[in-house]
């Protein structure tokens, strides 16, 4: 197995994560925007972990603003933050390993405790 070495990889990533994560009856509904935003939503995120990984500048803006807007409509509790980091981390591990692909799951774990804490209290 190799490591995520590139947008190609990234993508890879993120459309497996969300191929799995929109089967998920709990988590479907919260993270899958509507059929007229998913273009735009996939490449943003697509862009903020390239980003992340290479520092290409691809991303810009920021995220918490559209977790806030869902969560009032498609609360994004705790038990809903472990089963998107649960997914994440089995979808890296499915398809790489190294020092890039312990990057992404740490940095979701880091980001899942953040919006957790901002949207539900739980610091």
């Amino acid at each position: 197995m190799k490591d995520i070495e590139n947008r190609e990889d990234v993508v890879k990533l993120v459309d497996t994560f969300y191929d799995n994560v929109l089967k998920d009856e709990k988590l479907a509904p919260v993270f899958g925007p509507s059929a007229e935003h998913w273009e735009h939503h996939i490449v943003r995120v697509y862009n903020f972990w390239e980003n992340w990984l290479f520092q290409t500048g691809s991303y810009t803006g920021g995220m918490m603003w559209v977790h806030m807007e869902r969560h009032a409509t498609h609360p994004l509790t705790t038990e809903l933050f472990e089963r998107w980091l649960a997914y994440w981390i089995t979808c890296t591990d499915t398809l790489f390993t190294g020092k890039n692909a312990d990057f992404v799951k740490s940095k979701a774990l880091e980001i899942g405790q953040i919006l957790n804490a901002k949207l539900n209290g739980n610091g």
